[in-house]
């Protein structure tokens, strides 16, 4: 089966394709999953929330060949239905990505066979959660859900230059922490800084 966003597939699910929408689905859904567990913490409310997204992306599917970027379209969807969700649960009419105080991620794991031991894992670990809710976020996007920075931008509404900036910082204070040092004769520019990790 194709991939689910390139435009042939996007085009047989405006018409209608069920099989070909529960593929998409299939293929997004633990990602999403993830993404608005990072904002909530709440596993009920997750799931909710992404089978919510995709009943919506369903009904209004004759608009998604508008979309340039669906796995960026259904990112911003989470988390525009995870901020509302906040603003909910706190009362509170303004809530967005630059008002929060945190950002959950999902810890990265080691399987036996891997060369980096869990020890090394949990710090990584350590590391990332100590980064700024933002750049927490620009790094989750990027390093672990290996989306590209004109997606990330689009989700956090920012410029790839910032996302750059996020990933660029993040790199540095994770380094920093985990002690990792670069080599002097590194001459990386800042725009390659952030592909080192």
């Amino acid at each position: 089966m194709n991939m689910p966003f390139n435009r042939k597939s996007i085009n047989l699910i405006t018409h209608g394709d069920q099989k070909q929408f529960r593929h998409l689905m299939e293929c997004t859904s633990d990602e999403l999953f993830m993404f608005a567990m990072s904002f909530l913490r709440k596993r009920e409310v997750a799931e909710e929330i992404v089978s919510d997204v995709f009943v919506k992306t369903w009904e209004n599917r004759t608009e998604l060949e508008k979309i340039k970027n669906l796995k960026a379209y259904l990112f911003v969807s989470v988390k525009n239905a995870c901020l509302s969700q906040l603003r909910k649960d706190k009362k509170d009419k303004i809530v967005s990505i630059n008002g929060m105080e945190d950002f959950w991620f999902i810890p990265v794991e080691s399987t036996e066979n891997e060369y980096i031991s869990k020890e090394s894992i949990e710090h990584i670990n350590k590391a990332i959660d100590k980064l700024p809710p933002k750049c927490k976020l620009a790094f989750t996007l990027a390093k672990i859900n290996g989306m590209k920075y004109r997606e990330i931008a689009e989700i956090m509404n920012v410029s790839e230059k910032t996302v750059n900036n996020h990933l660029v910082y993040a790199i540095k204070k994770i380094s920093e922490i985990l002690g990792v040092k670069r080599s002097k004769y590194s001459k990386a520019s800042r725009l390659k800084q952030a592909s080192i990790f």
